[in-house]
């Protein structure tokens, strides 16, 4: 009798995998919100999660609810609307609740480094030193800057390739769309492309390609050989990874304090 009230008692509660301050955080709850982020955000198809990836879910899991407990208390809410419109910008059309959440946290995570960060800022010195130390990261290829225009039909197409071949810019018209020049790499464009601008010599203007939305001609407006890219260029990027690598750190920080204030208990053996 003794035992099946035990069985039965076990059976009537749903096996936790978490408790932060007392709130318990089932496996059917987990399971749930790891299915979604699994499919959602990672997007692969065809292979199984491990334990290891539940593991470090789990993890994160519970940093969200402590994150948001604590944003709560200072004030910071995030609406759902703000949410969903930072998805969208990053070009998430499908928005669950589970997406939602995980962006949620996203975006209160942001607002509380802001304030923390205040008025670090980030010094030349400390630029110039980031790029002597890693260097390799500014490593590009071969590349060519392309002007692209797109007409709508073979003849607005045939007039495009001759204004450009005359050194002139088409103006933008019904048809006729001009892009913005950019950088690409020579060996990371289309085979078609390539073909049609080698030796690939600033000035070089290609033959009209068939797209399924017009035809696509290109003119080379630069060129730069393969190499590192002088600070210069880069200043901004080197200066945005510092300031990212400095919120990183404050924010760890403040977390770890706040960490101190929470009572969390994980149950690794109830995961599946």
């Amino acid at each position: 009798m003794v035992l099946l009230l035990l069985l039965l008692f076990s059976l009537s509660f749903p096996k936790a995998v978490a408790e932060v301050n007392g709130r318990v955080i089932t496996a059917e709850e987990f399971e749930e919100a790891f299915s979604a982020y699994w499919k959602e955000i990672l997007h692969i198809s065809g292979k199984k999660p491990t334990l290891r990836d539940k593991v470090e879910f789990l993890r994160e899991y519970v940093k969200s609810l402590i994150i948001k407990e604590v944003a709560r208390d200072m004030g910071i809410e995030v609406e759902e609307a703000e949410v969903i419109e930072f998805l969208r910008r990053k070009g998430r059309k499908r928005v669950s609740p589970v997406l939602i959440e995980i962006a949620r946290t996203e975006l209160i995570v942001k607002e509380i480094s802001s304030l923390l960060l205040g008025d670090i800022t980030v010094t030349e010195g400390e630029i110039r030193a980031y790029y002597l130390l890693n260097r390799r990261e500014f490593y590009m290829p071969d590349q060519i800057k392309l002007l692209r225009v797109i007409a709508e039909d073979e003849e607005k197409a045939e007039e495009v390739y001759r204004t450009l071949k005359m050194g002139k810019i088409p103006e933008p018209s019904e048809g006729i769309l001009v892009g913005r020049e950019r950088w690409f790499s020579i060996q990371a464009l289309p085979r078609i492309v390539r073909r049609r601008l080698y030796p690939y010599k600033v000035g070089k203007v290609s033959k009209p390609i068939k797209t399924d939305t017009g035809y696509l001609i290109l003119k080379i407006t630069g060129r730069r050989s393969a190499g590192i890219l002088p600070l210069d260029e880069v200043r901004e990027e080197v200066r945005r990874k510092l300031l990212e690598i400095k919120r990183q750190e404050v924010f760890r920080e403040w977390f770890r304090e706040v960490l101190e204030r929470f009572r969390v208990r994980i149950y690794l053996e109830n995961l599946r």
